[in-house]
């Protein structure tokens, strides 16, 4: 439901109240088609990253600034976690 109210409130998505997962994802491609616009990186191919580059991003990511090795907000993060969602990103 979260995402649906980011949708409809940032993006201006209609609100299907029958099903709200339409919305949210409605909202996800409104996102990804705002971050095109501006130019940015959709996945590694196009950040010129490689899979070798993931332990390095990682360590950035979760060890940088002082971390206790989680981030997040909406949800908590691991360093494993985060090892995943890079590996998607390949």
């Amino acid at each position: 439901m979260r995402f649906a109210q980011v949708a409809v409130r940032v993006w201006g998505c209609s609100m299907d109240f029958e099903n709200p997962e339409v919305t949210a994802l409605e909202g996800i491609n409104a996102f990804r088609n705002f971050l095109i616009s501006i130019g940015m990186p959709r996945n590694f191919a196009e950040l010129g990253a490689k899979e070798e580059d993931i332990p390095t991003l990682v360590q950035n990511l979760c060890y940088g600034n002082g971390r206790d090795g989680k981030i997040g907000g909406f949800v908590s993060l691991t360093k494993s976690d985060c090892e995943e969602i890079y590996k998607m990103m390949v």
